[in-house]
């Protein structure tokens, strides 16, 4: 694997991530809670002792404290940073008490409570919008141009030429689309819906199951169909890329790699690997003419299937074509990413319940701090977008029914609406500590989870 950063720049990363993503998800509440007239008594990034702070005019205590795993915004009448409801205090002046949160109509504490989880969909909205409208929408065919060995819808009856066009009913947009889906199925049956001499065939095909590792050594267990459909267009450069450096520009196709020819964006790596530290001679198609640009390849340590290291080369290239969109597609291509993203977090989790993964793909404070630094060292662009699904993950959680979390308030409120009454004060304090409890309880798994997947401990 490549060089780990190092504890200061993982650290440094993880803060980097949480801080933004946290101060964000609190200020949608604290917001929306003065929009309507709540006095927020403090606003924390952390958990914990304070660390430094100030107090407002408005009596806002601003702080940051010791623990950075989350905050909170501690309203007006609320118990504890939770926001279980304190007795009433007979002191407070009508003035006083209509400034407290459990005073306001129950439409308004549910869009403060909602306003959190929405400020990170939006963020995420905003992020992927931003890399649609000024990189544009990385777009490629899903024509099988080929088979892997051994592959899935080869032995399914797929055919070269087949275009997948639906997988188990649902429009894909592409290969990377596929690719995408099939991931989150390993060893399952999908019905895969391909157009063949002008008609429509639904092909079932039973996915391989295939165990990737990429250059950090990290693994993913996915579903694989096993068909070529990469054409060797320049789609996007990742990191201090050597083949941006020499010339290469987003559109290139890339025709031969030291006078081999190649037909799939998936031939160039085996093409660059054996040629660390070594120029190559990249032939492109660039508006129609031939042009020969010489790339001097980067070196990278990767482990192989038996965990020794290797040195590989890389010239940090990703393959697709762009298309240009404007800023209202922007936006709906931004919403229709985070959807998607929020529903393999769903498929996730469904496969953990019913036990098609397990319960060690879960990752926790230690893994997205792990993750952070990596992601920081592959340049702003990785990191940012890295960042964009640890916000719309923070959104997925927060919206879960669990007292204590926005979801459980919210459940709280739709229990109200029915019953026209709300909750008696003792049954929501119990709920949300028994909810707290449970989080809690998740935290520390997951952490142990991580733990126990790093190399000195044996992971």
């Amino acid at each position: 694997m490549t060089g780990s950063p190092g504890l200061l720049t993982t650290i440094f990363a993880f803060l980097l991530v949480l801080g933004p993503l946290v101060l964000i998800h609190e200020l949608g509440h604290y917001l929306v809670g003065r929009l309507f007239g709540v006095k927020a008594d403090a606003f924390s990034i952390g958990f914990g002792k304070e660390l430094a702070g100030w107090t407002d005019r408005r009596g806002t205590r601003w702080k940051l404290s010791a623990l950075p795993l989350g905050g909170y915004v501690q309203f007006a009448g609320d118990m504890n940073p939770a926001s279980a409801a304190a007795a009433a205090d007979p002191r407070l002046t009508p003035a006083e008490r209509a400034q407290t949160f459990h005073s306001k109509p129950l439409w308004q504490r549910a869009l403060i409570v909602l306003a959190g989880p929405m400020t990170n969909l939006l963020l995420c909205v905003a992020i992927f919008a931003a890399f649609y409208g000024t990189q544009g929408r990385l777009v490629d065919d899903a024509e099988i141009s080929g088979f892997e060995a051994g592959s899935a819808a080869q032995k399914a009856g797929m055919r070269i030429g087949d275009r997948i066009v639906a997988i188990d009913g649902d429009d894909v947009d592409g290969a990377f689309d596929v690719a995408g889906r099939a991931a989150y199925f390993p060893g399952k049956t999908l019905s895969v819906a391909v157009e063949r001499e002008g008609r429509t065939v639904v092909v079932p095909v039973t996915l391989a199951e295939r165990v990737l590792t990429d250059q950090f050594g990290n693994t993913a267990r996915i579903g694989d169909l096993g068909v070529r459909m990469m054409p060797p267009v320049v789609g996007g450069f990742y990191g201090d890329s050597p083949a941006e450096a020499a010339g290469l520009k987003l559109g290139d196709r890339i025709v031969s790699v030291n006078g081999v020819a190649v037909s799939g964006f998936e031939e160039i790596p085996e093409l660059i690997r054996p040629n660390a530290g070594r120029s190559v001679d990249l032939t492109v198609r660039r508006d129609g003419a031939l042009l020969t640009l010489p790339v001097k390849v980067a070196e990278a340590t990767l482990t192989d299937a038996t965990g020794k290291p290797r040195k590989v080369g890389q010239i940090g290239v990703r393959a697709g074509r762009l298309e240009q969109v404007g800023p209202l597609r922007a936006v709906g291509l931004g919403f229709s990413q985070s959807f998607r993203v929020m529903g393999d977090m769903v498929t996730g989790i469904m496969q953990i319940f019913t036990g098609d993964r397990s319960v060690r793909e879960l990752g926790g404070p230690v893994k997205i701090a792990q993750y952070s630094g990596q992601q920081f060292t592959l340049g702003w662009e990785a990191f940012v977008s890295f960042a964009a699904l640890i916000s719309i993950n923070l959104a997925f959680i927060n919206l879960l029914p669990i007292p204590g979390l926005d979801g459980g308030h919210l459940a709280f409120y739709a229990a109200e609406m029915v019953r026209r009454r709300p909750l008696g004060a003792r049954s929501q304090e119990w709920a949300i500590r028994t909810g707290v409890a449970l989080v809690l309880a998740l935290m520390v798994f997951v952490t142990v989870n991580d733990l126990a997947s790093l190399p000195i401990f044996g992971g």
